[in-house]
């Protein structure tokens, strides 16, 4: 939960009296404006869509984790600020500067929760000794292998880890390997077009189409990053006819169905075989709930593509739909004996992690 307010610093000369009034305005006022919001988010039960009408069901109350954000603009970095319990609950509080460098690195919306759920547990394990920024508080997160140490006396975050973060060769490195991720971001773009302009020709309803969009947008940047190598290697591959269908399981735990093909295949047709292929790569994946089914045509240099969506969850897998799917291996085909690969993947090429440490690890 979001409030943002643009506030100038008053030019009072006494500099402690404007940093008070500017915090009262910017940072007090938007806590009690989250808090006003917070009573009514308890009370609903869908999203609201803009036309006014309930869009998808809300999680229970009970099952919900709010965080609560302050942006406050207009201090140009000079104002000192402060986060923590404004009185009904953490508040976490950034200006331009600190959100601008969070929302640039912290760019999925896994990533971005992660962090600020990372960062309400610390302040409430220990105390907290802010000598730098939040964006040196940031580093000391990222440099951790994206979480805090588990001290008990207290921590303190200094200056300039942020400036000696971004130096380092495996962080730039980490930037031009994740240009491949954003062939995931692409996708998603296309998609939510299309499914907030009411523009879906074909394939599961708007609802179930958000479903499958929410899922392929919590995944964070690094498996963004397979994901999109993946899809543009398949895409390639598809071109020359090796290939018509690829399940891939993301490092989330997401198992994903790609599909290919020729041009001028009836678009029914293709999400129908979709659809089943997503059945059969749900029943291949025990321990997976969900299947997210992506189809477009083989890849043609100077030649459109069109994209279709399909969304599968089955919580639990019964007998009968094991007896279904294997029906459908022995008529269709489908996945019958796929070729498995295993790939390893450093989101911080050439910082060499130890043996059986995380890949994710800085």
């Amino acid at each position: 939960m979001f409030s943002v307010k643009d506030i100038d610093v008053s030019s009072a000369k006494d500099s402690a009296v404007a940093w008070l009034r500017w915090r009262k305005k910017a940072i007090e006022q938007s806590a009690g404006q989250i808090y006003g919001a917070e009573r009514w988010l308890d009370s609903a039960t869908h999203v609201v869509r803009s036309d006014g009408s309930p869009g998808l069901a809300l999680p229970l109350v009970s099952d919900r984790r709010l965080h609560r954000v302050a942006v406050a603009l207009g201090s140009k970095g000079e104002v000192p600020l402060e986060f923590g319990d404004f009185g009904k609950g953490f508040v976490h509080v950034f200006d331009e500067i600190s959100f601008t460098v969070i929302l640039r690195e912290l760019d999925t919306i896994t990533d971005f929760v992660r962090y600020l759920r990372a960062k309400e547990d610390l302040v409430a394990r220990v105390p907290l000794d802010f000598q730098g920024s939040e964006e040196d508080l940031l580093a000391f997160y990222l440099h951790g292998g994206r979480s805090f140490p588990q001290a008990q006396s207290g921590i303190i975050v200094g200056d300039g880890l942020w400036r000696e973060f971004q130096e380092k060769e495996e962080v730039k490195a980490k930037r031009i390997a994740d240009k491949e991720s954003y062939v995931w971001d692409n996708l998603i773009e296309i998609w939510t077009r299309d499914v907030l302009g009411g523009n879906l020709e074909f394939g599961s309803s708007p609802n179930d189409s958000e479903l499958a969009l929410r899922v392929m947008a919590r995944e964070n940047r690094f498996s963004r990053r397979i994901l999109g190598r993946a899809f543009r290697v398949f895409l390639d591959e598809s071109g020359t006819g090796r290939v018509r269908s690829r399940m891939l399981k993301s490092p989330s735990g997401i198992v994903y169905v790609f599909l290919a093909l020729p041009h001028g295949t009836d678009r029914q047709l293709r999400m129908a075989e979709l659809g089943l292929r997503c059945f059969v790569a749900r029943g291949r994946n025990q321990g997976c709930t969900t299947v997210v089914g992506l189809a477009t045509e083989q890849y043609e240099k100077g030649k459109g593509f069109s994209l279709d969506l399909s969304y599968v969850y089955i919580k639990d897998w019964t007998a009968d739909k094991q007896d279904a799917m294997e029906g459908m291996q022995r008529d269709l085909g489908f996945f019958t004996n796929p070729e498995k690969t295993e790939t390893w993947e450093d989101e911080y090429p050439g910082s060499q992690p130890k043996p059986g440490a995380s890949d994710r690890t800085l």
